[in-house]
């Protein structure tokens, strides 16, 4: 996604000020290859949702700020963005995470596909300071495809699936150039991708938690953003022959418990989720 590489630079700034520590579980034991495997799988599954719930924030953000969260990839909007408020009660977008970003670079580059935000809900205040709640559907007009950076893992989500969750929105206007809006959603959706690791598919369902939370703003014209999350899934991963279950549990970036056939291993920071189990923990 566009945020992944400042995200990225978050975990392993985490990383860094917590330590390596070890890679143990309950019982002590490094997790074997095959667990590894299946944790690989179950999160390139869950990406599916994970990373589009970012994109559709993203967008219905978008569509009463215009320029709000394209200017953190390099927009030109950058310089201007954000300064008209206006939300309205009805939002219908559709996203394409092949669209370009401002600097003519692939703005979604580890995902493909598009898929139609609405957004119903209740808008206070006016273009100075407010709040929105919205209940927001997301329908894949295409198949929408997610490929792991780390792992390499590649996830599909079939054209014509669907889910809700809830978004709520604050903003505060001093002027052009001070100005912050702060988009909270909370989603709990059942989860059916398919995922293709090391050349074999696999199929992966379950559910998603995920609580997060983004702020875009200008403080005396300097452009910033932040995001924030915590959840679990609980994903069921077979093939048909064979099927293992796998808990991901995120209180914060720093304490994540991997559980995978009712073995449990960590806590860990992002970054050691990414070091040792090669893959990143978007929840």
């Amino acid at each position: 996604m566009a945020t992944k590489k400042v995200w990225l630079a978050a975990v392993l700034a985490v990383g860094m000020a917590v330590g390596c520590g070890g890679e143990g579980g309950s019982s002590g034991a490094a997790p074997t290859a095959q667990q590894k495997s299946m944790a690989q799988s179950g999160d390139a599954g869950s990406s599916t949702v994970e990373l589009t719930n970012e994109a559709a924030n993203e967008a219905v953000v978008e569509s009463g700020a215009p320029g709000a969260t394209s200017a953190k990839t390099g927009s030109s909007k950058s310089y201007t963005g954000g300064t008209i408020i206006n939300y309205q009660a009805t939002v219908n977008v559709t996203v394409d995470l092949d669209v370009l970003n401002g600097q003519g670079q692939d703005a979604f580059p580890n995902a493909t596909g598009k898929f139609n935000v609405t957004a119903n809900g209740a808008v206070n205040g006016n273009g100075m300071n407010g709040t929105a709640t919205y209940d927001v559907t997301v329908t894949w007009v295409t198949d929408g495809v997610f490929t792991d950076p780390t792992s390499g893992d590649v996830a599909t989500v079939a054209s014509g699936s669907n889910w809700s969750y809830d978004l709520a929105l604050q903003w505060s206007k001093v002027d052009d150039l001070n100005w912050s809006i702060q988009a909270t959603s909370d989603v709990a959706g059942s989860l059916n991708a398919t995922v293709v690791h090391d050349g074999k598919t696999w199929t992966v369902t379950g559910t998603v938690s995920r609580h997060a939370a983004a702020s875009f703003s200008r403080t005396a014209g300097n452009y910033a953003w932040s995001f924030g999350v915590n959840g679990s899934r609980t994903l069921v991963v077979t093939d048909g022959t064979e099927t293992h279950t796998v808990i991901v549990t995120m209180a914060a970036l720093d304490h994540i418990l991997i559980e995978v056939d009712g073995v449990v291993f960590g806590p860990y920071t992002a970054f050691q989720v990414w070091l040792w189990w090669h893959f990143d923990c978007n929840n």
